[in-house]
């Protein structure tokens, strides 16, 4: 199972409270300047963030296809910066799937996007056997596609037009490889 809370170097990861799916609507929505970009980016009801906080962490291990998790991320002083959902074995099994990262766009573009990955990664692949991280991005949301491209998501496994809302939109689903944990265990050690 995917740790209840864990740090990195300047951030604290942990479960939402079930009375927080107001602060995950929150920061969500502190986003929604980029719906004209994104289509995810629109107004979802409160009762959404409950499934989210409800559906966390009901998996028994993160082995298990489909475990979902709902992080909510701060500074190590306790400011909320965003929010992550990860789903393990999604959409093929040793796969590390990231439906959602939300960061507050005052925290954008400090570095706690490229934290957040890392240190993501960690936590997953000591509670699971993960070789690869995969997501959806919209090539109009040029500054979202940069930011992933930018952290080694760099395989286009997929470009899927969609029409949401009228409009047209370039979904594409994105891969990270991940070292082996041998050559990641023989590269620190050098």
């Amino acid at each position: 199972m995917l740790a209840k809370e864990w740090k990195s170097e300047n951030l604290i990861f942990s479960v939402f409270n079930i009375n927080e799916p107001s602060v995950a609507k929150s920061i969500f929505d502190s986003n929604l300047a980029v719906q004209v970009f994104d289509p995810t980016f629109r107004d979802w009801s409160l009762s959404e963030y409950e499934k989210l906080i409800a559906n966390s962490d009901q998996a028994s291990s993160a082995r298990e296809v489909g475990a979902f998790y709902f992080r909510k991320i701060s500074t190590r002083d306790g400011t909320i910066v965003g929010y992550l959902q990860l789903e393990f074995n999604v959409p093929h099994p040793h796969t590390l799937w990231v439906p959602m990262l939300c960061i507050l766009p005052q925290y954008q573009q400090c570095g706690f996007g490229t934290e957040i990955i890392e240190s993501v990664i960690n936590e997953a692949r000591a509670c699971a056997d993960i070789e690869r991280v995969g997501l959806n991005v919209y090539a109009e949301n040029v500054k979202a596609f940069r930011f992933w491209f930018k952290q080694g998501f760099t395989q286009i496994k997929a470009f899927e037009p969609e029409v949401e809302f009228g409009k047209e939109y370039n979904c594409l689903v994105l891969y990270r490889e991940l070292e082996a944990p041998q050559t990641v265990q023989a590269s620190r050690s050098l």
